[in-house]
């Protein structure tokens, strides 16, 4: 399993997709911008060229002749995928704390908070349970897989950006008392890891009907 997690960071996935989180990043020091689309930069730029890499590097039929469980490499590009995800957090949760040193918390939109980058591990979550479990009905055809996740999450973000601007209510549950904030984090983040379990056994057992 290691050897393939391996594989897929140094060989499968380009290391511009380690640096371009770094990029996007610097996206959070726009003032007053809905800073939740930084976040779904990865699903537009990111997921399409590596999964079309894939195809590409004839990675299918390379793992195919590997002495590997069908599991072993569902798993291998689920962890990889989190790995990624988890780049793109670590680096706006700095860029965010940056940016509200530099302009303050406040912001039109949602603000950069605890709260915020709970329901941000959240999204990357809503589209893991989208995304693969309908790419590894094949393994190999990714477009409608992405399509639907984006257009999913993109739902999902627009709710919390016009929730928050529209109702004082929802502003002062994720922008209010810090203690609150941290209950919507912890909310966010069990949630996260129940869609998580779930995304990895559909996935696998998806892969694994494959004839």
């Amino acid at each position: 399993m290691k050897n393939l997690i391996y594989k897929e960071l140094k060989i499968s996935v380009n290391k511009f997709f380690f640096i371009l989180p770094v990029l996007l990043g610097l996206l959070m020091f726009i003032p007053n911008w809905i800073f939740t689309i930084v976040f779904m930069y990865f699903f537009w730029i990111s997921m399409s060229s590596i999964y079309s890499g894939y195809i590409a590097k004839r990675d299918n039929s390379f793992n195919a002749m590997l002495p590997v469980s069908k599991k072993e490499i569902v798993l291998s590009k689920i962890y990889t995928l989190f790995i990624l995800e988890g780049v793109h957090l670590v680096v706006g949760i700095f860029f965010g704390i940056i940016h509200n040193l530099i302009y303050g918390q406040w912001n039109f939109f949602f603000d950069i908070n605890v709260a915020f980058f709970g329901l941000m591990v959240l999204l990357y979550a809503i589209f893991n349970i989208v995304f693969l479990p309908m790419y590894f009905k094949t393994g190999y055809f990714f477009g409608k897989p992405i399509i639907y996740g984006v257009v999913v999450t993109f739902i999902y973000g627009f709710i919390l950006e016009y929730s928050v601007t529209r109702y004082q209510e929802v502003r002062d549950i994720f922008e209010g008392d810090i203690s609150t904030q941290f209950i919507v984090l912890l909310v966010g983040v069990i949630l996260s890891l129940v869609l998580t379990v779930i995304t990895i056994r559909k996935s696998i057992y998806n892969y694994e009907s494959i004839k």
